[in-house]
């Protein structure tokens, strides 16, 4: 497959430049892209740099410690991705034309909890599913330009006339592990968490006022206040490294259940996290799409609700 080049002289992009394109920005060398395709590092080097040309743009800079992408190398490489997940899916769709192929993207914040209960919701169905992580703005960027049928988001995202559902709205928790100083109280206050590492699940922009509201004149140096994009790291530093993690309770749950953490009693005023099942109007009667607004009821199921 070849699309059009943008440099007027007729030249095309091939597949072969976009797989060689993204190997060297995921490893960070040619050498090691090279190693990889099993191909020489000339050959990546000479691939690359006819790109660039066809391009009429820089997309790596080069030094003695690797390659790191440009901007404009970074605005490729999501295109490029895209092209060739596309690629991929289409020789599975093509293999397996009895089946209706759902791409389903939502944040890997949400991936764990969504991905699972909707491929059980899709059991039984002629759809074959493919799930993709990305983070909320591209998940709705991907279904406008129709690259992505459906999606989870957590809002405060513009949905550009998109049809939404609400999945729910999870409360923020505290958990820690069971040996941890607090795990045992029965009552606690923020105050009581300035003696003590706590990593913020980063949902949006409120949950840097989550981190801010926790900070206090007695805090040292060897109690930092962090924030992540994935609940699941929180949770594992809470559970290996002895930090207290503030995550939607429904990222908390099997943790808790498995006897890895516990939850502390702690309440975060109305700070909530929301998410929505996302669709385009096009897709709305698509089976895939169909059969999940059907079993929407199982997929809030994951969700605390208020």
């Amino acid at each position: 497959m070849s699309v059009p080049g943008v440099d007027g002289t007729g030249h095309k992009i091939e597949t072969m430049d976009l797989v060689v394109f993204t190997t060297v920005a995921r490893t960070g060398s040619l050498g090691a892209a090279a190693t990889e395709l099993r191909l020489s590092t000339p050959s990546v080097s000479v691939r690359i740099g006819a790109l660039e040309r066809k391009l009429g743009t820089t997309l790596f800079v080069r030094g003695a410690r690797g390659s790191t992408t440009t901007p404009a190398g970074e605005r490729l490489l999501d295109y490029a991705q895209r092209c060739l997940d596309l690629l991929d899916e289409a020789a599975i769709g093509v293999a397996t034309h009895e089946t209706q192929r759902l791409v389903l993207a939502a944040p890997a914040s949400l991936g764990d909890v969504v991905f699972p209960t909707a491929l059980q919701a899709v059991a039984g169905h002629a759809v074959t599913v493919h799930c993709r992580v990305a983070h909320s703005g591209e998940v709705v960027a991907r279904i406008v330009d129709g690259s992505v049928h459906a999606g989870f988001v957590v809002p405060k995202v513009p949905l550009r006339g998109l049809r939404s559902e609400s999945i729910g709205r999870s409360a923020l928790v505290a958990v820690c592990r069971p040996d941890h100083p607090l795990a045992d109280r029965r009552l606690l206050r923020i105050e009581d968490l300035c003696d003590t590492a706590v990593i913020v699940y980063r949902w949006g922009r409120d949950a840097q006022e989550l981190a801010a509201s926790l900070t206090h004149p007695d805090r040292g140096v060897d109690a930092p206040i962090h924030t992540t994009g994935l609940p699941a790291t929180a949770i594992r530093l809470a559970a290996d490294a002895g930090y207290v993690a503030v995550v939607p309770r429904f990222a908390a749950v099997r943790s808790v259940r498995d006897g890895d953490t516990v939850l502390l009693p702690l309440r975060f005023g109305d700070w909530r996290v929301d998410v929505q099942f996302v669709y385009a109007s096009a897709t709305a009667d698509r089976l895939g799409v169909r059969t999940l607004l059907d079993n929407l009821p199982a997929i809030r199921a994951a969700f605390d609700e208020d």
